[in-house]
């Protein structure tokens, strides 16, 4: 889990340098009020804003490795909206605007660079880290909905501001013009009844689908460690009259901790070469106790923490950690 808090942290710092970038290459040429009028700098807007989120939560993360901190509820749906919103303005810009617009010889050598950050880079880098390393937990399908969020939000203000007369010039050109044509009724006339719902559904559908990657990597990358787990509760129940801590493991113990770089007290549990499984201290030059069986050196390690003070942590075959206790 350590490697891929890291990497995740790595993604969001990308995320946001590429979001900086693409902003302070238009940054002169752009009023103030098109940071909220069009999609793809509102998406860039919340990508920053999430990708800093995650950041502190994983800095937390790391810097608290001696307890488990879950991902809270609130920022799986923050980037859950944000992937969606990504997603939404990557495929509209490689799938019809990179043909149309981007084929202009007109168009800035800037505003190509600023294309590739804002249409490419950053979204692309964010959803396929939200996807592939927010492994923290197993959500329900139903929170996709809430993908939506900032569609529903971004069209409930931008159809009235391009549409309504009182609203004057707000977007900054005269007369009005709606950010983008299927918004504009006087442009499309009815067909906007059609063309605002299918947007939204359309979104919804791109939401659906970033949950559902998201849970085939959550089963790919974690499910196995969850039948290891459910495994090894059921093997601690049958031995755990068998497995005793005894003076002798305590009196071990206290040996070892007269070593003052031994570090924080963390009971390790991870496979030997000669495929016994040993409880030690990360920094410990030799194991407090071995045994045959992981489920063994399990029970012994949550008793002994509990007499000696201290948290667990399981290590796979591989090596890594994937479980903190």
């Amino acid at each position: 889990m350590k490697r891929r808090k890291i990497i995740s942290l790595a993604v969001s710092l990308f995320s946001i340098l590429v979001s900086m970038i693409g902003f302070l290459l238009i940054a002169k040429s752009t009023p103030a009020v098109a940071y909220v009028k069009y999609f793809t700098l509102v998406t860039n807007l919340l990508i920053i804003v999430t990708s800093t989120v995650s950041i502190g939560y994983n800095v937390e993360f790391l810097v608290h490795r001696d307890r488990q901190i879950l991902q809270p509820d609130y920022l799986y749906i923050l980037k859950l909206i944000t992937s969606t919103c990504a997603l939404i303005t990557f495929l509209t810009v490689a799938c019809y605007l990179q043909h149309s617009v981007y084929t202009d010889p007109s168009v800035s050598a800037t505003m190509h660079a600023n294309n590739v950050m804002h249409h490419y880079l950053a979204p692309l880098s964010f959803t396929l880290g939200f996807i592939i390393l927010d492994l923290d937990k197993k959500y329900n399908w139903k929170i996709f909905f809430t993908g939506i969020a900032v569609l529903l939000l971004y069209t409930a203000y931008a159809l009235p501001i391009s549409n309504i007369p009182a609203c004057g010039s707000w977007w900054g050109t005269e007369p009005r013009q709606a950010p983008y044509i299927f918004m504009q009724f006087n442009e499309v006339g009815l067909w906007a009844l059609l063309i605002i719902p299918a947007f939204l559904i359309g979104g919804l559908g791109i939401s659906f689908l970033i949950w559902f990657l998201n849970r085939i990597s959550y089963l790919l990358f974690i499910g196995d460690e969850i039948k290891e787990d459910a495994e090894e509760t059921a093997e601690e129940k049958a031995i755990e009259a068998k497995v005793q801590v005894t003076e002798a493991d305590e009196a071990a113990v206290g040996e070892i901790l007269k070593n003052r770089n031994i570090g924080p007290r963390i009971y390790h549990i991870s496979r030997r070469e000669d495929k016994m499984w040993q409880v030690k201290f990360a920094k410990g030059k030799r194991a407090i106790k071995i045994f045959n069986t992981q489920a063994e050196a399990i029970v012994f390690a949550k008793k002994l923490a509990k007499s000696q003070v201290g948290s667990i942590r399981i290590h796979s075959l591989k090596g890594r950690i994937r479980k903190t206790i």
